[in-house]
């Protein structure tokens, strides 16, 4: 199976059970028209897909692991302020601000990539390579 088309079946897998996870839990979108439902569910399910399915790329492609780890503890956090009542609204909260959360992922990755590469370049320990698949 292509390496693309793996971390888009993750990114959505990740998606529907994060989302579901949160509708069940009082999460609901209350949008006054159906345009802005639409773009509200998008912007929740998009958000969702590109933090699991980009880690899940990175992963494949470079073996970078800091994404993934992030998007866990991202997700592992939320769920905690959920359980312990330490955040007024994380689930919903999580939806909202995926752009935030899309750059600390992105920003972990980065930081892996930059100390692999400079290990690599050192000392000839580290580098990026690809794990599976092709794309």
């Amino acid at each position: 199976m292509d390496l693309r088309i793996a971390a888009a079946l993750g990114g959505a897998l990740y998606a529907v059970a994060v989302l579901s996870w949160m509708l069940s839990n009082g999460v609901h979108v209350d949008a006054p028209d159906p345009l802005s439902t639409a773009f509200a569910v998008g912007y929740a399910v998009g958000g969702l897909w590109l933090t699991a399915a980009v880690p899940l790329y990175l992963l494949g492609r470079a073996s970078l692991v800091a994404p993934l780890i992030a998007t866990g503890w991202l997700l592992g956090n939320t769920a905690y302020q959920w359980a312990y009542g330490t955040h007024l609204h994380p689930l919903s909260s999580h939806l909202t601000v995926w752009p935030l959360l899309f750059a600390a992922v992105l920003a972990a990755g980065a930081t892996e990539a930059l100390v692999r590469l400079g290990t690599d370049r050192v000392a000839g320990v580290g580098g990026l390579r690809r794990l599976w698949g092709t794309g």
